[in-house]
């Protein structure tokens, strides 16, 4: 069975909701599956329109994976569910970033929640949709 996150995604921009930063108006999500997880490449134009990429991925299982370069940071990655993965970025065991994503019904959207903890307490969300491009599915 593919997993339903394998395939390549749009930044859909009418759909950028943020609370707390300034959002790009691209970006490319390709998603491919590893013998124990996925692997998440990113590519996006920051808010000033400089290009950027980022990968990142491993197994969906909660472990903590070291970030190769960057002492003290980790990656987690979880399943949630069939459609849902959650993805926390650690500094020395404490949790500095948080997204949720889901995959619709569908299969032909993902919505990606950045949790963004505010100093003091509380939470502010920056949302997205990607939509699938076709005939890129896994």
């Amino acid at each position: 069975m593919i997993d339903p996150f394998v395939g390549a995604w749009e930044l859909d921009p009418s759909t950028l909701a943020y609370e707390h930063g300034r959002p790009g108006k691209r970006a490319v999500y390709v998603v491919e599956a590893l013998a124990d997880g996925l692997v998440f490449r990113l590519e996006y134009d920051d808010a000033d329109g400089k290009p950027a990429q980022v990968e990142y991925g491993g197994p969906l299982d909660g472990s903590e994976q070291p970030l190769a370069g960057a002492p003290g940071l980790a990656l987690v990655l979880l399943r949630d569910g069939p459609r849902s993965i959650e993805s926390r970025l650690l500094r020395d065991g404490a949790v500095i970033d948080r997204w949720t994503r889901e995959i619709s019904a569908d299969g032909e959207r993902m919505e990606v929640t950045q949790h963004v903890a505010k100093p003091g307490g509380g939470v502010l969300l920056n949302r997205s949709t990607y939509r699938r491009l076709h005939g890129e599915r896994g």
